[in-house]
């Protein structure tokens, strides 16, 4: 059988070099600073202890936000999961329809 799967990164530019010297992981910026909802920010701080973003999601998350395609090349445990599903949090509490009492039942 025969498989149309490429396993071979053509003309993808890839990098070894290290870009960021060891022990250099915080961003000197605030999750607040990155655009994200007050709230949300609260909740990073008080129930994961996230007080600063890293390297790689101060990066990332400004892009993610402004919805555009962002692929995020990073080592393990910088943070590359939280960059992702931060703006994801972020956007459904903006765009999520508040349910009022008006509304009536939903379910049972």
């Amino acid at each position: 059988m025969s498989s149309s799967i490429k396993y071979t990164n053509e003309g993808v530019k890839t990098t070894t070099k290290k870009m960021v010297k060891e022990g250099e992981v915080f961003a000197s910026c605030t999750f607040a600073s990155l655009g994200l909802d007050s709230t949300l920010c609260d909740q990073l701080r008080d129930k994961m202890g996230f007080e600063v973003p890293t390297l790689v999601q101060a990066q990332a998350i400004p892009a993610i936000l402004s919805r555009r395609h962002v692929l995020v090349n990073a080592a393990t445990g910088t943070g590359k999961t939280v960059a992702y599903l931060v703006p994801i949090i972020h956007h459904l509490q903006k765009s999520a329809r508040r349910t009022q009492r008006a509304d009536g039942t939903f379910g049972v």
